[in-house]
């Protein structure tokens, strides 16, 4: 397991890198919000909160312990908090 960003400078830094990572050959544009790669990262967090919620938040191991429940609803949180921010964006387009 690598260190994981602490700060927000630390966290942009690991952007960067993972933007760099993925070279000259990705065209951003296609991505960009009112795009079908937009819609695809939106769709995608849309199925991961979904399994959030099935799969973890109603798991018996889940339920059964206060902090694991904890930190399954913060994972849902977050995702739903992405999930919006990327539809006010891509739907703004």
């Amino acid at each position: 397991m690598t260190d994981e960003p602490t700060t927000d400078e630390e966290l942009e830094q690991q952007r960067l890198a993972d933007l760099a990572d993925l070279g000259d050959d990705i065209d951003l544009a296609q991505y960009a919000p009112g795009t079908f790669g937009c819609h695809e990262a939106m769709h995608t967090t849309s199925i991961m909160l979904d399994m959030t919620d099935d799969q973890l938040l109603q798991h018996p191991a889940i339920l059964s312990d206060p902090a694991f429940y904890r930190l399954a609803s913060d994972v849902h949180e977050a995702l739903f908090a992405l999930y919006q921010a990327i539809g006010s964006k891509h739907l703004a387009e």
